[in-house]
């Protein structure tokens, strides 16, 4: 596997490596800070210290969405019906998480949240969406369903992209400094993955496989109309590096 691997891949593999380090015995592990009352109860995440938020009316990432909000501070964002701890999230390399659905029975509103403590449910890690016709959308204006074509020309540069059928495949891994790359001192990275449109032929021209390829490669010129977005997901600090 290419060793610069694209933000979303890091982020599950150390969300993993973070979650195995918290479950390991105490005896393999100093033992975790214990924090006075006074100083738990404020904790960024608890209720009793966040004001109220306003119920959520537009599906944008990372909008209200933060690594110290918690399980209270997304019912009142989605609804407590919207908002489902589930045991299984799937991860990277086939391993699963426990975390967060959201609308898990709407696909045009439902998210994946992954937490840097899976127990309990503390530190946002990820949030992902990968839904046909999906209502959410980055704050940098990619959405789902987006042809790789248009998603270039948003970035106002050529965009490199891993190939499909593997299991980082069509993750964007490099934004060549456009418009849509990483900004300097700005903490989440947003992410996008790419895949085979819906409507492509069976044995579609497209770039297959771990090695690298850019949006312009002449050997794939139908590629910017066989590609669109098929995955969205904004990766966050974990709460120490705030």
């Amino acid at each position: 596997m290419n060793a610069a691997r694209p933000a979303l891949a890091v982020a599950l593999t150390l969300l993993a490596a973070c979650q195995r380090e918290a479950a390991a015995p105490a005896a393999q592990a100093p033992a975790p800070k214990t924090l006075a009352p006074a100083a738990a109860a404020a904790r960024p995440g608890d209720a009793s210290v966040r004001p109220a938020l306003a119920p959520a009316t537009d599906y944008v990432l990372p909008g209200a969405l933060a690594p110290d909000i918690g399980i209270e501070q997304l019912r009142q964002l989605f609804g407590a019906d919207n908002v489902a701890i589930d045991e299984h999230l799937p991860g990277a390399e086939g391993e699963e998480f426990r975390g967060v659905r959201l609308f898990a029975d709407d696909p045009s509103r439902r998210a994946r949240l992954y937490f840097q403590d899976s127990q309990t449910l503390r530190g946002l890690s990820l949030a992902v969406v990968d839904d046909a016709g999906s209502r959410w959308r980055l704050d940098n204006g990619i959405k789902i369903g987006l042809p790789l074509a248009d998603l270039a020309k948003l970035n106002g540069k050529p965009l490199r992209f891993y190939g499909l059928d593997w299991d980082y495949g069509g993750i964007v891994s490099d934004w060549n400094g456009g418009a849509l790359a990483p900004k300097d001192g700005d903490p989440l990275r947003r992410n996008a993955r790419l895949s085979l449109a819906e409507d492509a032929p069976a044995q579609a021209a497209v770039p297959i496989g771990d090695g690298e390829f850019s949006s312009d490669d002449k050997r794939y010129p139908k590629q910017g109309a066989l590609l669109r977005v098929g995955e969205l997901s904004v990766s966050f600090p974990g709460e120490d590096d705030l």
